[in-house]
């Protein structure tokens, strides 16, 4: 048996000793993979090392029967080797989205975490809370922020005079805030209290000396960024009043201070227009970087520049293009597809003025401005589901198809909120849809683009051995009047189609319907494994019976506890349970 046997904590597994963390990326040799896909000759849910690539860079593992299986096609999450065992300390100060956070103070009404619990931070917001798991927002109160450290490391580094510190604990009086960053002006080498710190704002402290286990070392750009704003100075907004800030200004925009009264409501700004943007108070505005600066005027300059409209884009920008492709000088490149910006001004080439682009077929390819869309996803944009093959979106499928077009609703961080006519409160990452773009209008259709080797259908027309509605799979493309040679997908039968003879579908409701049933639609002693316990007193990976019927992923109940949790993934349908007797099948129908 080719099978390992692994230790699975979420997203981290252990294989003899040696530690692997999964990765957003293709196979590679040494990389280990949990198969999510139903054959006969591999588990679902159990790992395999990846043993070589072949002639198409398919990964290879050996399968249960100690053959070599391809895995062309198939469904499976990648876990790369970890390089050594991250340790953590705890640091009380404000997390940032992708940290790692432990619960050591909750809140008494909240029931979906315990202390103790450990998270990844998805987003933060301006107050130092932060939302998680797309579970919960976690007060500031309640975490601390576990910062790596390498084992060799056992005291922090030994501040001189000048140097900058983050306060990351108080236990002999200082009156610092947690998260604070002070310069070091003066250290008398005690062994207790050493340093006495200055703050940025030059407020007066009566305790100012604080030492070892109270501090790590920070910045000076950090320490400059907690001084109060000053008349000139450029600021992002982080939260916007409605009486005294205009409304054409949004969160996230950059201002410039042209006033400071002192009071509550201290700061008037300008937008980078120029224009009023109305009144904030201190924690309405965070010092902007020079890089935020700089892409707010590079946009302004975009907006405004009329002589030469290829100033909208930018290098490394990521465009689609609508129109163009597949010809001189786009050979390599296709419509609808997504490249990247590599020279906007372009005017050498000897078709004039273009823009360079990059991720096609060829090297390089040259388009007209005209010929491409920007792809800037915002709140009521139009945006497709775009999955590659073999892969599924990072919070489950839930209902909704891969190519799907909805709206966005909300936007946090590096996710969204989209409506879909098939589910109205969709959750995806950004990176998971397109805008699609009135170009896009005149272009074909996912239901109409050719099909491609690999792909899944369901027949629309009767055919020797295939019912019409069949689900098959297309196993070769001769290019001819009848080319779709398609195979039922438990290999007993096959024939030719055309393209209008079939119904494109993606891997995930293929799988589902060869069971008779719609995506994450479970059903009463189904076995599931649990995704988040949403209070239960379950672990994520465990093993499940659902108690009722139920089409959403998002609140199963399950039989073990009475309690609705949420589920990745369908183990063992009920009607292929060998645990279930007849009588029981029965009973339960």
């Amino acid at each position: 048996m080719a099978k390992l046997n692994v230790t699975v904590p979420a997203v981290d597994v252990e294989v003899n000793g040696v530690k692997y963390c999964k990765v957003d990326r293709d196979a590679q040799v040494g990389d280990i993979i949990r198969y999510m896909d139903d054959s006969s000759w591999v588990t679902n849910g159990a790992f395999y090392a990846i043993t070589r690539l072949d002639g198409a860079d398919d990964p290879q593992i050996v399968d249960n029967d100690g053959d070599e299986y391809d895995l062309c096609g198939e469904e499976f999450e990648v876990y790369a080797k970890v390089s050594g065992t991250a340790e953590y300390r705890e640091v009380k100060r404000w997390a940032k989205p992708g940290e790692r956070i432990r619960i050591v103070d909750k809140v008494s009404y909240e029931e979906r975490y315990e202390n103790g619990a450990e998270f990844v931070v998805d987003s933060a917001r301006g107050n130092g809370d932060v939302y998680v798991e797309d579970i919960a927002l976690v007060l500031l109160s309640e975490y601390v922020v576990l910062v790596p450290v390498s084992a060799e490391e056992s005291a922090p580094k030994r501040l001189t005079v000048g140097d900058y510190a983050r306060i990351t604990g108080e236990s002999r009086g200082h009156q610092f805030k947690i998260g604070e960053i002070v310069k070091i002006v003066k250290d008398d080498e005690s062994e207790h209290l050493p340093y006495k710190g200055e703050t940025a704002d030059g407020r007066d402290r009566i305790a100012v000396w604080f030492g070892p286990g109270e501090y790590e070392p920070a910045t000076e750009a950090e320490f400059l960024a907690q001084r109060r704003l000053k008349v000139g100075e450029f600021a992002k907004v982080v939260a916007k009043n409605r009486t005294f800030t205009e409304e054409r200004v949004s969160v996230g925009d950059v201002v410039k201070i042209t006033e400071d009264d002192d009071s509550s409501l201290p700061f008037k700004a300008n937008g980078i227009d120029g224009k009023s943007a109305g009144w904030f108070t201190e924690s309405e505005l965070v010092r902007a970087t020079d890089a935020e600066v700089t892409e707010a005027k590079r946009k302004l300059t975009a907006e405004t520049t009329t002589a030469d409209p290829r100033s909208q884009f930018a290098k490394g920008e990521k465009v689609r293009l609508i129109s163009g492709g597949g010809v001189w000088p786009l050979n390599g490149y296709d419509n609808g597809e997504i490249y990247e910006v590599d020279t906007p001004l372009y005017d050498t080439h000897r078709s004039g003025p273009v823009i360079k682009i990059v991720g096609g077929g060829l090297s390089r390819g040259y388009a007209k401005p005209e010929q491409l869309a920007k792809l800037t996803i915002e709140v009521g944009s139009t945006v497709r589901l775009t999955i590659k093959d073999g892969e599924k979106p990072a919070y489950g499928w839930g209902g909704v198809s891969n190519g799907a077009i909805g709206k966005v609703t909300r936007i946090n961080g590096n996710s969204a909120r989209v409506e879909f006519p098939e589910h109205s409160r969709w959750h995806a990452l950004l990176s998971e849809l397109t805008l699609v773009t009135d170009g896009e209008k005149t272009q074909p259709q996912p239901g109409s683009v050719r099909f491609k080797v690999g792909e899944y259908a369901r027949t629309l027309v009767a055919k020797t051995w295939i019912p019409k509605g069949s689900i098959v799979k297309i196993t070769r493309d001769d290019e001819d009047s009848n080319p779709f040679r398609s195979v039922l997908l438990d290999g007993s039968a096959n024939h030719y189609y055309t393209q209008d003879e079939l119904e494109r579908l993606d891997a995930e409701t293929a799988k589902w319907a060869t069971i008779g049933r719609k995506v994450n639609e479970y059903k009463a002693g189904d076995i599931v494994i649990v995704d988040k316990p949403c209070g239960a007193p379950l672990e994520r990976g465990q093993l499940v019976t659902v108690r009722h019927d139920s089409d959403s992923a998002g609140a199963v109940s399950v039989t073990d506890v009475g309690w609705s949790v949420s589920v990745s993934a369908l183990v063992t349908p009920v009607e292929q349970r060998f645990d279930r007797t007849e009588v029981e099948a029965k009973a339960a129908a």
